[in-house]
């Protein structure tokens, strides 16, 4: 266990979900929407459930979110890495996009045009959907949370893109030029939030070294 002049750290790894049928496909998919895994992406949870069992700070929990390529992704890990069924936490699951849920990136842009949702924090990404501004809430929520029933141990999440980028920015207003790309932070990368006691600090960010061929 990691120690800080405060006592115990703790350590949440956001975990984005595998390569999902919505990614492949150029869909924008909510918790409505979702198909779930392809192949490919069970192999990307196989590979991770290998490399988080070999980390130095083995989790103690493990949870997901309601969204099914994150359920079907936290399942995989918690048959290899036996901390039991996965968790259901609805506030890390990926932006709610309203009326664009189930659209192509396509029709998304046709119907309610192109526009930087960190420029514009009060706009909903369609109707019906949620703001910047109110993901960014729930996603530091949603670490406060973490903090208070982790406190001293280690946690994995398995969430989405858009939900790590948004605790980034609440936690450490940071946020990268470009928001929900397929790309960044990657599928199964780990993004490791470290709180000593009296803050929050990013040990690591878009880590998926154990996608790497090699």
């Amino acid at each position: 266990m990691e120690h800080s002049a405060h006592g115990p750290s703790t350590h949440v790894l956001l975990v984005r979900h595998a390569q999902s049928h919505a990614s492949v496909k150029k869909l924008i998919a909510g918790s409505r929407s979702c198909r779930g895994l392809t192949e490919r992406g069970r192999e990307q949870a196989a590979r991770l459930t290998a490399r988080l069992a070999a980390e130095r700070l083995r989790p103690h929990a493990l949870l997901t979110s309601p969204v099914r390529r994150a359920r079907e992704t936290a399942d995989i890990l918690a048959r290899g890495l036996r901390v039991g069924a996965p968790d259901v936490e609805r506030e890390v699951r990926e932006l709610d996009f309203g009326a664009a849920d189930g659209l192509s990136v396509e029709e998304h842009l046709r119907r309610h045009g192109s526009f930087d949702m960190t420029a514009d924090p009060d706009r909903p990404f369609a109707p019906g959907g949620e703001t910047w501004n109110q993901f960014r809430i729930r996603a530091g929520r949603a670490a406060d949370t973490l903090l208070s029933r982790h406190r001293g141990g280690t946690a994995v999440v398995v969430c989405h893109a858009g939900l790590i980028v948004a605790v980034m920015s609440a936690l450490l207003d940071v946020v990268p030029q470009t928001l929900f790309t397929d790309a960044t932070p990657a599928a199964t990368s780990i993004n490791e939030f470290v709180h000593d006691g009296t803050r929050w600090r990013l040990g690591r960010f878009d880590d998926a070294r154990h996608l790497d061929e090699a």
